[in-house]
């Protein structure tokens, strides 16, 4: 057997836990000094940064998978216009609604995005892991570019 792979999936476990317990416990601090000074800027980056982050560590380990020797990176532009901009914008959203006040007021389901912190949260995980997922590695193949994922399917 193997034992490669689940070693690799318990460091990857073990890695995703340290990550996501380190970054709730500084969310808390960083929220703890928002309403000790009334100084929101730190934590408001935070919470836009910290989901990104924790979506790009979860698609790292399929994007290295996926790399191949002599490849080349292409963006598959439309999974990143169809999937991150929906997702940048609701991650966006409590941004906006407090510089662009008539904005805020004006989208019928702003209520909905703006108090909605795991709405937020999930939006930022999609739009970390679509950066990271949408990358594609092409090998070129006697003058054709051959995709990696119709590889797997040969």
């Amino acid at each position: 057997m193997n034992t490669r792979k689940p070693v690799q999936y318990l460091l990857h476990l073990v890695l995703y836990g340290a990550v996501i317990l380190l970054g709730f416990k500084l969310e808390g601090l960083l929220q703890l000094r928002a309403e000790e000074n009334f100084l929101i800027t730190p934590y408001f980056y935070y919470s836009l940064f910290f989901p990104i982050l924790l979506g790009t560590l979860l698609a790292i380990p399929k994007a290295a998978q996926s790399h191949k020797k002599n490849s080349k990176v292409k963006i598959n532009w439309a999974k990143l216009f169809i999937f991150g901009i929906p997702s940048l914008l609701i991650l966006l959203f409590p941004a906006y609604y407090f510089t662009l006040m008539t904005w805020g007021t004006l989208i019928p389901f702003a209520t909905l995005l703006y108090g909605n912190i795991k709405l937020h949260f999930l939006s930022g995980l999609i739009l970390g892991y679509i950066i990271i997922d949408s990358l594609e590695y092409v090998t070129e193949n006697n003058n054709s570019i051959v995709r990696e994922d119709d590889m797997d399917g040969a």
